[in-house]
């Protein structure tokens, strides 16, 4: 009797570790949805004349640009200001997507006279890596980043900008120390931690509870991926924010939920916060629902900072 019940514990443990080693794949292990082209692929139709200009001015005027960080090489779409000038957006995109499908932002920020860099995140597009950051490893790439953009132009007027992973990449770097270089910061549809998303999305998706099973999962991304869910904190970062961030998110967003845009909002004690909701937009939608009200709303920030 007690050989068959060991029998059955150890049943139990091995499909347990099995799932979580199931839901880390799920989670973090690179495949190929991170690697597709998404140059059209989701783009709503608002947005597609966006997309048809970068490709002009980046045939144009526009190069791939490479950096090492992290034993990784990582790749950027570059692109410069029609008229020459300091003022350079850095570009992130979200979860299980590459540059490419950042286009129709990058020709946003052109058109209001940014120079911009569009990056791969590591694991995606034609970055190098294995695992999925989101945007605790991806903070330091862009940091790397920046201090590429120094090298060339030691005059340059940076402001990181990202969407979903990529908002999430620009919160957390928010309380690292950067270099005066960087003058404020846009983040549109990040999550407040990697542990309250990954909880949400488990329970929404699978109905699994935090613990002991997120807590499990976050074990195995420490060992393989090298941090935890719970130290992956965009409140704890942006909490120890300096500079003006403008918050962005969708009113409707049911994938990262915009309760949590307010959390992050009234964590940050930056006097020059601000904050935009998208009306009725789902997640990452803002831009192409209300590109007018969007593209307004981020060069009335802009223009704060920036002459």
């Amino acid at each position: 009797m007690l050989r068959w019940l060991i029998r059955i514990v150890v049943f139990i443990l091995v499909v347990y570790l099995a799932a979580c080693a199931y839901f880390f794949s799920v989670a973090e292990l690179r495949n190929s949805e991170n690697d597709k082209n998404y140059t059209y692929t989701g783009v709503p139709a608002s947005l597609k004349p966006y997309v048809k200009d970068f490709q002009k001015r980046y045939q144009a005027s526009g190069e791939r640009v490479t950096i090492k960080n992290d034993g990784l090489k990582l790749d950027a779409y570059y692109l410069p200001a029609e008229k020459a000038t300091n003022k350079t957006v850095i570009i992130i995109h979200g979860f299980r997507r590459n540059k490419t499908g950042m286009k129709a932002y990058t020709d946003m920020f052109a058109n209001l006279g940014y120079n911009t860099l569009t990056v791969d995140n590591r694991g995606h597009g034609k970055s190098q890596g294995h695992y999925v950051g989101f945007g605790w490893l991806d903070k330091g790439d862009v940091e790397a980043w920046i201090r590429y953009l120094i090298s060339k132009n030691k005059n340059v007027e940076i402001v990181p900008f990202g969407i979903s992973m990529g908002g999430a990449t620009v919160a957390m770097m928010s309380g690292d120390s950067l270099p005066s270089n960087v003058k404020a910061l846009i983040e549109d549809s990040g999550y407040t931690s990697v542990e309250a998303e990954i909880t949400y999305e488990a329970k929404a998706m699978y109905n699994l509870p935090q613990k002991p099973f997120v807590s499990t999962v976050s074990l195995i991304s420490k060992l393989f991926a090298g941090y935890s869910y719970t130290e992956a904190s965009s409140i704890k970062q942006v909490e120890k924010n300096t500079r003006p961030m403008l918050f962005m998110h969708g009113g409707a967003d049911s994938y990262v939920p915009t309760k949590m845009v307010y959390q992050l909002y009234n964590a940050d004690k930056d006097p020059e916060k601000q904050l935009w909701i998208a009306p009725n937009s789902g997640h990452v939608q803002g831009f192409g629902d209300h590109p007018s009200a969007y593209t307004a709303q981020i060069k009335k920030f802009l223009n704060l900072y920036f002459k």
